[in-house]
């Protein structure tokens, strides 16, 4: 791999389950595509943390023998209506076990939902924010970071509630433009210099009314102009792929690094740019 090549690499991660649920066929891709940044959610045996002990020592292998980042963990907590008490305690008592494989691991950042959204027309409810606070809690007592990550169905949703939510707990932002847009938000790029301080990862993936989800540079909103100023305001997460094209995953994930790989590159005004990796 070249200096270029792995300069623009350095700021791109893949949530792992958008390429394959085995991570050995994330790995051969990935290896492919010379990636080694890895948000890591689902498996084939469930989601984070929900993973078999040979899955464990896969992870920790591959990642001594790659030079694997583990960049965040995604349990896919509080997705449920904030009515429902016993399921909220249940992730709380469960959260120990992923701040426990976020340790063997060396990941150092959490991602969570905040609850699921009762009317589009409420007002963000007061209760949501004691779990929310007490997983932070939890996590800065092991010194990790929480993110709360912006979803159609929860009540963090588009960028404006997500501004709300983050600006009343303190917490920090997983940013997800493409659910943003599918949320409603048509116009958030006026509210990109409040999301730029808040935000230390960023999901990528666009949308169109008629398609839905689709690669970064195939939907109705200028992905690129918001990743470009992200770039040229040093910003020090990185963009993940999160395509959400599940019948074509492999295929996918390749179209999206390959789309960003040259964002990314007409941004920082480098001299050769690879050809496009074609893996499928």
């Amino acid at each position: 791999m070249n200096e270029i090549l792995e300069r623009i690499n350095q700021k791109i991660s893949i949530v792992s389950d958008e390429i394959s649920d085995d991570f050995l066929e994330v790995s051969k891709l990935a290896n492919a595509l010379f990636l080694r940044n890895f948000e890591l959610r689902s498996f084939s045996e469930g989601r984070f943390p929900d993973i078999d002990e040979s899955t464990l020592q896969q992870l920790l292998y591959l990642k001594e023998q790659f030079n694997y980042n583990y960049t965040l963990i995604s349990p896919g907590f509080f997705k449920h209506e904030i009515e429902d008490f016993k399921k909220t305690e249940k992730q709380l008592n469960k959260f120990n076990q992923c701040l426990t494989l976020a340790k063997i691991l060396g990941v150092q950042i959490v991602s969570t939902f905040t609850f699921k959204r009762a009317s589009i027309h409420s007002d963000i409810p007061k209760d949501i924010y004691s779990p929310l606070l007490s997983l932070k809690s939890l996590c800065e007592e092991n010194s990790l970071t929480l993110l709360i990550e912006n979803s159609p169905n929860c009540w963090a949703d588009n960028a404006k509630n997500l501004l709300d939510i983050t600006e009343f707990s303190g917490l920090q932002a997983n940013w997800d433009p493409g659910n943003s847009l599918k949320s409603g938000c048509s116009n958030h790029n006026v509210l990109l210099p409040k999301l730029l301080p808040i935000t230390k990862n960023i999901h990528l993936k666009n949308w169109e009314p008629i398609k839905g989800y689709c690669s970064i540079l195939s939907g109705s909103y200028d992905l690129a102009s918001e990743i470009n100023y992200f770039l040229e305001h040093d910003y020090t997460g990185y963009f993940c792929i999160e395509h959400h094209q599940w019948n074509n995953r492999k295929a996918s994930t390749i179209k999206n690094y390959n789309e960003l790989k040259k964002i990314i590159y007409n941004s920082i005004d480098l001299n050769i740019l690879p050809k496009n990796i074609n893996i499928i």
